[in-house]
């Protein structure tokens, strides 16, 4: 049986798919200043992920396994949906209280904050 058939390819392409977007999320987090930039590179991570989940239940025979797949992604999906919603608002709070969501700036005005403490 050729790997370009059938199931095997389907599992090869989704995985490697996936890796792809996780190795895109891992830099634009390493790599983005920006902390809106660094949440929506967080959010390609969790896609990836469910991508995984719903692949790796749909290769399963038992029909609860399927379901059990579908239901993590949703419930992925569900904390993805509350994550961005909590980190969208804590990044407006830091931006209008100090004008500015470039991560750089923002270790600067903390390490400034901490040299006037002591």
């Amino acid at each position: 049986m050729n790997i370009l058939e059938g199931q095997n390819f389907l599992v090869i392409y989704t995985v490697f798919i996936s890796f792809i977007m996780i190795i895109a999320g891992l830099i634009g987090i390493v790599y983005r200043r920006n902390l809106v930039a660094i949440l929506i590179s967080i959010e390609v991570i969790l896609n990836a992920i469910n991508l995984d989940f719903i692949l790796f239940s749909r290769l399963k025979d038992n029909i609860n396994s399927v379901i059990d797949g579908q239901v993590f992604a949703l419930f992925n999906i569900l904390i993805a949906a509350i994550e961005i919603t909590v980190g969208l608002a804590i990044i407006f709070a830091i931006r209008n209280q100090i004008q500015t969501s470039d991560i750089d700036k923002l270790n600067k005005i903390n390490s400034i904050n901490e040299s006037e403490d002591q």
